[in-house]
């Protein structure tokens, strides 16, 4: 009998460290759309269990064909150096390409704490993985933006390719 991938995966379900994690990040997939909501504020044991828990979700799920991903945070945007270090150093690592969406979202309402102090640092790392990136206040600008790049993407790719 085949397995059904899960329906949401969390980093609560991981215990990779000693250290106790802060923060709580929550995983699901909606069609062609990764949510992730992700309750602060965290710390770099947080950060590798996000890692474990994204890399078994995309596992079980087994994306095909082209997605994208939004983060919702709620309560605090805050970590530790040492945990947006860990985080600049988990996306930057190699991966294979249907573990790689299109354009990343987050959505930092203005009432998160400190979403405009990590704001830049985030778009730092997206930047330097060139994956195009973009923070919104709130859920549909962030789903609208992510469901036309999608569709833009879609139609790129059915366009005829002209000869040189």
């Amino acid at each position: 009998m085949p397995t059904q991938p899960p329906a949401k995966i969390s980093t609560a379900q991981v215990e990779n460290t000693r250290f106790a994690q802060h923060g709580l990040v929550e995983i699901w997939m909606e069609g062609d759309v990764m949510y992730y909501e992700a309750t602060g504020p965290f710390n770099a044991e947080l950060v590798d269990s996000l890692a474990i828990a994204q890399r078994d979700f995309l596992l079980s799920v087994k994306p095909s064909g082209l997605w994208a991903s939004i983060c919702t945070v709620l309560v605090s945007a805050m970590t530790s150096p040492d945990g947006i270090a860990r985080y600049a150093a988990i996306m930057a690592a190699p991966k294979p390409d249907n573990m790689v969406p299109i354009a990343t979202a987050f959505v930092l309402a203005p009432e998160v704490e400190g979403g405009a102090i990590l704001a830049p640092h985030y778009a730092r790392i997206y930047k330097d993985i060139d994956r195009t990136f973009r923070i919104f206040k709130t859920l549909p600008e962030a789903q609208a933006w992510a469901h036309e790049l999608l569709a833009q993407a879609r139609r790129d790719a059915a366009a005829p390719k002209s000869a040189p």
